[in-house]
């Protein structure tokens, strides 16, 4: 049976209140008188022998933990030191081992293991960055172009001139991660995503500066020399101003289509000497699109939101992409981008042309 709080604090107190000091001074508890006043308090019954045990247990529990009441259990017994020290030395040494391999590789139960790495290790999973891998020979070219950049360029009257180029291709199916996409059910409905065996896309050319945008500029085939200056470069500069041409400067990638002979001395016929590019002075560095507005902010930005949607034909691909630079790509947008150029530019200098990508 079941015994109230009532109940087990009458028998302690009926416990202490029946003992009698003896001849040697010792104080004596019967565990007999407590028993028989309590069926005279709670007249129930019971078996004796059972009352008797449970007399024994509550009076020993008073006496461990001063009350009656059960005290909150133990739970699993406290991992050791040893083990402790076990655990933060595999993964010191691979950051990157998964809890479930480090509880087969330890012998150590994988919740053990959760609850050492997070709680006593203070560690915590962290998502690892893509960025562009660099050559050593990259670094110096890098910061040579950081320091051109804030001597020439770091003033918001240039870079209002100046215009940033790139280019992507943007697929109609999307992109469809299948480690991270799920589809929740009570059954497996074995869903699977068609893409065609050659992929309908379209390639976006975009300039940006720090006051507005000329484009998007799209074209289907691969850009070679010629497809770059009559379909690109020819629509670009027909639609620059006076004072763009004359104080402005004009970045481009180190794609071959861009830095033929031909391309650049044609650049030349309306930039001069203000062409930053591979084979040219400024040199744009090689493998460096953490320095390229329309890389490291709009075209990331540009893919999340179209791609909210599915998208059904390429020229409702088209017509989302200039809705989206119309729509998002004002003055004040565009000021921002360019106070972010201009950090990172301090921070690659900051790291000596290396990357820079966890200090933002």
């Amino acid at each position: 049976m079941g015994y109230s709080l009532e109940q087990n604090t009458f028998i302690v107190m009926s416990y202490y209140r029946n003992g009698v000091l003896n001849e040697y001074g010792d104080w004596v508890y019967s565990v007999d008188a407590c028993k028989d006043e309590y069926l005279v308090k709670y007249p129930v019954v019971i078996e004796e022998e059972s009352l008797k045990t449970h007399i024994r247990r509550i009076v020993a529990r008073f006496n461990d933990t001063g009350s009656v009441c059960k005290g909150k259990p133990t739970g699993r017994p406290e991992v050791s030191e040893d083990v402790v020290d076990d655990l933060r030395t595999r993964m010191e040494q691979s950051p990157k081992k998964s809890l479930s391999k480090l509880s087969l590789q330890s012998g150590v139960p994988y919740s053990t293991c959760q609850k050492v790495v997070k709680k006593k290790l203070h560690m915590h999973p962290y998502k690892i960055s893509l960025v562009q891998e660099l050559q050593p020979a990259d670094f110096p070219r890098r910061v040579q172009y950081c320091h051109w950049f804030q001597a020439n360029l770091d003033d918001n009257r240039i870079l209002d001139l100046s215009f940033f180029s790139d280019q992507a291709w943007f697929h109609l199916s999307g992109y469809v991660n299948s480690q991270n996409f799920r589809i929740w059910s009570t059954e497996n409905p074995h869903a699977f995503e068609e893409t065609p065996l050659h992929a309908m896309k379209v390639g976006v050319w975009l300039a940006v500066s720090r006051r507005r945008f000329i484009g998007p500029i799209f074209f289907q085939d691969t850009i070679n020399a010629a497809r770059y200056r009559e379909q690109i470069l020819d629509v670009f500069v027909n639609q620059l101003l006076p004072e763009e041409l004359e104080s402005g400067y004009f970045q481009q990638d180190g794609a071959t289509a861009h830095t033929t002979r031909e391309n650049l001395r044609y650049l030349e016929e309306f930039y001069d000497d203000r062409i930053i590019s591979l084979r040219a002075n400024p040199e744009w560095p090689p493998r460096s699109p953490d320095l390229t507005p329309l890389d490291f902010s709009v075209f990331g930005w540009m893919k999340d939101s179209i791609y909210k949607n599915r998208i059904h034909t390429l020229d409702e691909l088209m017509d989302k992409i200039t809705r989206f630079c119309n729509e998002n790509l004002n003055e004040e947008v565009l000021q921002d981008i360019f106070e972010n150029k201009k950090r990172r530019v301090a921070l690659c200098l900051r790291e000596n042309g290396q990357h820079f990508q966890h200090l933002l």
